[in-house]
């Protein structure tokens, strides 16, 4: 697409494009710097001033998490003198660093405001704002669901049917997250089923517990191609060629994806059945207690191999627990599926509406709020009862989560706290606060959205329309017409350079920069692709495929989901190194990254297949 005042490239362009090589850095090696002691000190007085930060340290909780231990006058003061003299570090990261690109690019006058305008309202073929709504409401309606303990409740239902067959297990789980990754999403599967696996793994015995989890990784990541609404990055592609969300998008993608599924599955299976973890495992656990469950007894590491385990036992005790019990609020994960699968109906309905009229987010919008509001009202009733969902508490046991819902004890609902209204002279973390015991329920899903995205999405749409405003848009749409000479090479070269693009800035910057460089003219109007249309198809869908495999290519934030499953496994005392994601990962990436293009090159030659 061509953006408004494009010019040729010059030492301008020079400049965004190493703002932008800076920032593709910084999200796969933060940097951190140190500010100076007075420079600290007159950013942390200005939050103070403004409200947006405690204007010291919040006071220490005790292990029942509802008493403030009193400390004296001079710890006080020392604790307030220790904060502010404490020097504030700058984290240029994956939530931060496209941020600061799009503020430098803007302090430099690299690009204009009309190129920021156009960034966040887009134009008539790719609307990010549109794709963001859809994403977080989906997202939310998710999460939520998620927090009913339903999702855990299939997961324990799917275990017992293994018969205690290891084999037989692992292909069952596979399955399951391969058709909820399909209709929810990878991110809220990752969500449920990781929790799920670090719980089960454990009380298994299955010890490293690899090749559960990187199969649940891939299974949900390549399942999120097949419907729009599973991934941001098919929304990004179906907005901006204007596809039917069946017959345009999942047309192509439905194949291929199965296809893909039923190939990694036995790429997966016959690695870990091949080997065993004789020597160190890059997986690490934490033991069964740990320090968020337990405060005061820190966790001792401990790498969990010996020549005796196996990746996937032949043999698995399953679980003594009734999916029933697992499911912790019936009524809400009722409430929920049937709002998840009318709204993705509704999708589906009126992407055959070919004037525009209804877009995305008219759909998703009102089914976010929806849930929204039903937090809210059951957060409402409840209050001040002592007794909530389990979906309330963020840190109890996974035993506890599938046997009873959890208690706030009484002692979280004093008197003095039901009655406290937050005041005009709260700070924004005391609101917040106040907030999160005033509603827990909602407060506890809010926290679980990938809210980052917001930010870091809407950045790189600036710095995309930045390279085209730039001129760097329309030559790379000439270097990829040159290499596209025909639809059998182009399938290829877009299913691997989409796979590349995925290692800097996750695979949403990734798809962002493809859907530019195929909508430019220098690429969809030159002469050779205009005269063979397969070109551009061909291009669209293996591109739209690699962007859901490269989640789970080379390094964790190749996608948000990768960063979300990496930190909750984290958080269960399983720690997963960069280099361990690349060698269990990269061989099973680039074969289904040739089997997806080969089986859309396929689609297109051999049935015919063309944009609707």
């Amino acid at each position: 697409m061509t953006v408004p005042g494009q010019h040729d490239i010059n030492g301008h362009s020079i400049w965004g494009l190493i703002v932008v090589a800076a920032v593709l850095t910084c999200v796969l090696r933060p940097l951190k710097i140190t500010l100076p002691g007075f420079c600290s000190r007159w950013i942390r007085q200005s939050l103070v001033s403004l409200r947006l930060q405690d204007p010291h340290e919040p006071a220490i909780e005790s292990s029942a998490g509802c008493e403030h231990v009193q400390d004296d006058g001079q710890q006080a003061s020392a604790r307030s003198a220790s904060f502010r003299k404490a020097r504030m570090r700058l984290v240029l990261s994956l939530e931060t660093a496209p941020v600061v690109g799009v503020l430098l690019l803007l302090a430099t006058v690299t690009i204009p405001g009309s190129v920021l305008r156009l960034g966040i309202v887009g134009d008539e073929g790719v609307r990010p704002y549109d794709v963001l709504v859809l994403f977080i409401s989906l997202a939310y309606i998710s999460t939520a669901l998620d927090a009913t303990g339903a999702l855990r409740s299939l997961a324990f239902w799917v275990s017992q049917k293994g018969g205690g067959s290891g084999a037989r297990l692992y292909l069952y789980l596979y399955l399951l997250f391969f058709a909820a990754g399909a209709i929810f999403g990878n991110d809220p599967v990752i969500l449920s089923g990781t929790a799920f696996l670090a719980y089960f793994t454990r009380v298994n015995g299955i010890t490293p517990p690899t090749a559960w989890t990187f199969a649940q990784f891939m299974a949900c990541n390549i399942a999120s191609a097949v419907l729009v609404s599973s991934n941001p990055t098919n929304v990004l592609l179906a907005g901006a060629f204007n596809l039917n969300f069946l017959t345009g998008f999942t047309a192509y993608t439905a194949l291929p994806s199965v296809v893909c599924a039923i190939v990694g599955y036995l790429i997966m299976f016959a690695t870990f059945r091949s080997f065993t973890p004789r020597e160190q495992d890059e997986i690490v656990r934490n033991d069964s207690n740990s320090s968020k469950d337990h405060p005061h007894n820190p966790p001792r590491k401990s790498v969990l191999q010996t020549s005796g385990h196996e990746y996937i036992p032949k043999r698995i005790l399953p679980p003594d627990v009734s999916p029933r019990d697992a499911l912790l609020d019936p009524r809400g994960a009722a409430f929920y599926t049937i709002l998840m699968l009318v709204t993705l109906a509704t999708l589906v309905g009126t992407s055959f509406v070919s004037d525009g009229k209804v877009q995305v987010w008219m759909v998703t919008a009102p089914a976010g709020l929806l849930a929204l509001a039903h937090d809210i009202v059951v957060d409402w009733r409840r209050w001040p009862q002592a007794r909530v969902p389990a979906r309330a508490s963020e840190t109890v046991s996974a035993q506890a989560d599938a046997t009873a819902a959890v208690r706030i004890p009484e002692h979280e609902f004093p008197p003095s706290r039901v009655n406290q209204k937050p005041s005009v002279r709260m700070s924004l973390p005391q609101l917040l606060r106040y907030a999160s015991r005033r509603f827990p329920v909602t407060s506890t899903t809010v926290s679980r959205l990938p809210l980052p995205l917001l930010p870091f999405a809407f950045s790189w749409f600036i710095l995309v329309r930045g390279l085209g405003y730039l001129g760097w848009i329309s030559t790379f749409a000439r270097w990829a017409a040159t290499m596209c000479v025909n639809s059998a090479l182009t399938a290829f070269v877009a299913g691997y350079f989409g796979v590349i693009l995925c290692i800097g800035g996750t695979n949403i910057a990734a798809t962002i920069i493809l859907v530019e460089i195929f909508s430019d003219p220098a690429f969809a109007r030159a002469p050779h692709i205009a005269a063979n249309p397969e070109i551009l198809t061909v291009a669209i869908f293996s591109s739209a495929l690699a962007v859901n495999l490269g989640a789970f290519g080379f390094v964790p934030s190749a996608s948000l989901a990768g960063l979300l499953w990496r930190s909750i496994l984290a958080q269960k005392g399983i720690h997963v190194s960069t280099w361990s994601f690349c060698k269990w990962n990269l061989a099973p990436v680039l074969i289904l990254s040739t089997v997806a293009s080969a089986i859309v090159l396929a689609e297109v030659k051999g049935f015919g297949l063309q944009l609707i």
